[in-house]
């Protein structure tokens, strides 16, 4: 009987432990959330019929293996019509453009988005402590210093701390290959994104809806 009264105290410091780890953790686990800080885009891309029917899809990231998942990922947005830069001009620079174009157009292509990252930012915030409920009343705090606890009657509640916020930046192009001119810009902010990956797909996340809205892309 005894070794299971022990168990089920076991059991329940446990829980009490997982519980805290999860509200020690909730704001580094929380997604991130993209938004648009500014964006433009040509006037006359739909009376020029500009609108893009099949697009490239570039991410403009030095390492090759993130640049794949990136791109595959944008692509899964644009079922169809959309295809990865990696697979058409592989991992060397365009060095020459209209050659580039040209090859492109006889595939099909009318357009081309381009993704990179453009800046960051970190900022310090303060946050200030709390104290323990028990001392927010003289008659609480009395409670608590005269009750179970009153062996631990000193308790430093929650104490202050600077929290650091990063903040990524990425700037989203979509030109037309039509007439080699851009006709779509977006700038976008990622507060704590987690890592490269998250960041481009969830920025792809928040302008698929505005590229569609806007015409830009059929």
């Amino acid at each position: 009987m005894m070794s299971l009264i022990v168990l089920h105290h076991k059991k329940n410091v446990m829980k009490k432990k997982l519980v805290l780890t999860l509200i020690i953790l909730a704001p580094f686990i929380v997604s991130a959330q993209s938004e648009i800080i500014n964006s433009w885009n040509d006037p006359n891309t739909i009376n020029q019929n500009l609108t893009v029917h099949k697009i490239v899809i570039a991410a403009l990231i030095y390492d090759q293996g993130v640049r794949r998942i990136v791109e595959d990922y944008v692509v899964s947005l644009y079922p169809g019509i959309a295809t990865q830069s990696y697979l058409l001009m592989g991992d060397s620079l365009v060095t020459d453009e209209a050659g580039e174009s040209q090859k492109l157009k006889s595939q099909g292509f009318d357009g081309i988005l381009i993704m990179k990252h453009s800046g960051s930012n970190d900022q310090q915030q303060y946050i200030p402590g709390r104290a323990p409920v028990s001392y927010t009343t003289w008659g609480g705090y009395w409670g608590y210093w005269g009750g179970p606890h009153w062996v631990n009657h000193y308790n430093p509640g929650t104490p202050g701390h600077v929290q650091n916020t990063y903040t990524w930046f990425v700037q989203v192009n979509v030109y037309s290959l039509i007439t080699n001119t851009l006709i779509y810009s977006a700038n976008t902010s990622t507060t704590r994104p987690g890592g490269t990956v998250p960041l481009f797909e969830d920025v792809s996340n928040a302008i698929q809806s505005q590229l569609r809205t806007d015409g830009i892309i059929l």
